[in-house]
């Protein structure tokens, strides 16, 4: 299973099984993504049943507005990685 952060637009999440999406969460707040992102990606994978241990890879799509947010973003994949 696969998670990609998807910042192109608004934040959005997205789980994947191969190529097929099995869910995906938007919400507002790109420029509070520090604030926002661990708990939405925690809200995210207990609305889904799903354990961290379960994702295989976290892939970032990066923002075409805010490098800031792109680089928080691939910050937190790292993190959850390890």
């Amino acid at each position: 299973m696969n998670l990609i952060i998807d910042l192109s637009h608004e934040p959005c999440l997205i789980l994947k099984q191969g190529k097929k999406e099995i869910a995906s969460h938007q919400w507002a707040g790109l420029y509070q993504l520090s604030e926002t992102l661990l708990l939405e990606i925690d809200k995210f994978l207990k609305k889904n049943k799903i354990k961290l241990e379960d994702i295989k890879e976290i892939k970032v799509i990066p923002s075409k507005d805010s490098m800031v947010s792109t680089r928080i973003a691939k910050a937190v994949a790292l993190g959850l990685k390890v």
